[in-house]
Order: structure tokens, then sequence, then C-alpha cells
């Protein structure tokens, strides 16, 4: 009869430390979700600019303007707020990619009608219709330029979608943030709710109610702290892999906005840790005695 009580005793330290141990793994897999949401809309956002600036206008010229007027005036177009890049591709340049595109040599069929052009890149704030077609007809007011080309079709198409598409992100994310906060607060209030009869019995005894909220706060702390430093290895993995399949989506060149979401992701694992906590133990130290029981 004697080994009963330690087999209990035993029993019961195994379900705490179970019950433990699935309060961390699921605040854990809970932030790693957050995280990769959280990144997912960083980084898709970050590649959908950088879409943008690739963007480029081309400056097309009269066949009889001289290369020297054409360098001048993309000096003075470096200087323009909404250009970023620019680079004059010369007669020849433009001649070989029209040979390559058309499969032969035409200038042996007509005089070559090419000049020299000045390749804009744009900054993204003005990589949208309105902007450019701003712009274009600025460059078109100069008497040296016959013509400006740019991709109109995917500029309307990006400019269509891009706020969409960001809208679309944040409301995923915040949609799953909140169910992920949802399913952290309930297990640590599970947790807390198999020992409300100690709760009571410790406030019974003359305990007061801050004493009986330090051993669960900083047990919330520890869960936080422990689900937090998980959470941020799976998401380091996940980034790290990412960048290998997806070079172009996950990029590391980025590393200040990377360290400042992984430590986001461990301060808000321990701080939410810490707050349901702290709300959970409040509401058994001011239950009534009938309502243990419900």
């Amino acid at each position: 009869m004697a080994k009963y009580p330690d087999t209990i005793d035993r029993i019961t330290k195994a379900r705490l430390r179970l019950s433990t141990f699935g309060s961390i793994m699921s605040i854990a897999l809970t932030m790693f979700f957050i995280g990769t949401l959280v990144f997912f809309a960083f980084f898709s956002t970050r590649y959908i600019q950088n879409l943008s600036q690739n963007i480029e206008l081309e400056v097309l010229f009269y066949r009889d303007v001289k290369e020297a007027d054409i360098n001048a005036l993309e000096q003075q177009l470096k200087l323009k707020p909404y250009i970023t890049s620019s680079r004059v591709s010369s007669k020849e340049e433009n001649t070989n990619i029209a040979k390559r595109i058309l499969g032969y040599n035409y200038t042996d069929i007509i005089p070559n009608p090419l000049n020299a052009s000045i390749m804009l890149s744009v900054a993204p704030n003005y990589a949208n219709t309105d902007s450019l077609t701003k712009i274009s007809k600025e460059l078109k007011r100069n008497e040296l330029v016959q013509d400006v080309d740019y991709p109109d079709i995917i500029v309307k198409s990006m400019s269509d979608n891009f706020r969409k598409i960001q809208w679309i992100i944040l409301g995923i994310c915040a949609v799953f943030m909140i169910i992920s906060m949802l399913l952290i607060a309930n297990c640590i209030r599970l947790n807390i709710y198999a020992q409300r009869f100690n709760i009571k019995s410790m406030l019974l005894v003359g305990a007061t109610p801050r004493f009986v909220r330090r051993p669960f706060v900083m047990k919330g702390f520890v869960q936080g702290v422990w689900g937090g430093i998980i959470a941020v290895i799976l998401v380091a993995l996940v980034l790290y892999f990412g960048q290998k399949a997806v070079p172009d989506l996950v990029d590391f060149t980025q590393m200040v906005p990377i360290a400042i979401i992984l430590g986001g992701i461990l301060l808000f694992s321990i701080l939410f840790s810490i707050f349901i906590s702290s709300m959970s133990v409040n509401r058994y130290i001011r239950i009534k005695d009938e309502r243990l029981y419900l």
C-alpha cells in the first residue's frame, strides 16, 4: 500500500511535464506559423517592388541625332527624381538586337533606321500607368526624341494588381494570426484550468492574489521563451532552405528586417504567453466556488 502515493506522485509529475511540453510545442508551432506568414508577406511585397524597379523606359531618337547630344540628355535625365538609373544603348547595340530579333541582317535591304537610345529605370513610386504616361509626355516634348517606349501592358497589370495582392496577403496573415493566438490562449487556459483547485486552495490558506499569480506568470514566461526560441529556429530553417529553393523571393541581403522580425517573434511569444497566463489566473482568483466545477 505504501507504493501508491509514490506512484500517484510520479504519474502527476509526468502529466505536468507532458502538459508543459504540449504548451511549449503549441506556442512554438503557432509562432512558427505566424512568423512564416509574416516573412511571406514581407518578401512577397519586396519581390513585387523589385519587379517594379525593373521596368525601363526606352527613349528613342531620330536617325540624324548625334550621339554626343544623346549622352548630354542622358546626364540631364539622371537628375530627375523619378529616375533611379540610366544608360545609353549605342546604335550598334540596338542594331544587333534588332538583327537577332528579326533573324536576318535587315541593313542589307534598307538603310538602318535605328539610332542610339537611352534606357531609364524608374523609381518604384512612379512605376504606374499614370506616372509613366506623364513622364513619357514630358520626354516627348524634347525635339530630339522620336518616341518613348515601355511595357505598358505589364505596367497596367502590376499597377492594378499590386494593391490587391498586398491587401490579400495582409488579410490572410491577420486571419491566421488571430486563429493562432486563440489556439495559444486556449492551450494556456486549459493548463491553468487543470490547476484551478490548487489556486483556490492557496487563496483559502491566506495567499495573496499576487503570490498566487507569480508562479503561473513565471511558467508562462518560461514557456513563451522556449516556444519562441523553437519557433525562431524553425523559421530560420525555412528561410535557409527557402533561399536555396527560391533565391529571387527570399533575400538574405535584408538582414536587419529579418533580425527584427525574428526578434519580434520571440518577444511576442513571451509577452503573449505572460499576458494570457496572467488573465487566466485572474479569472480563477476571482471565480466563485460553485463555478469551479463548471
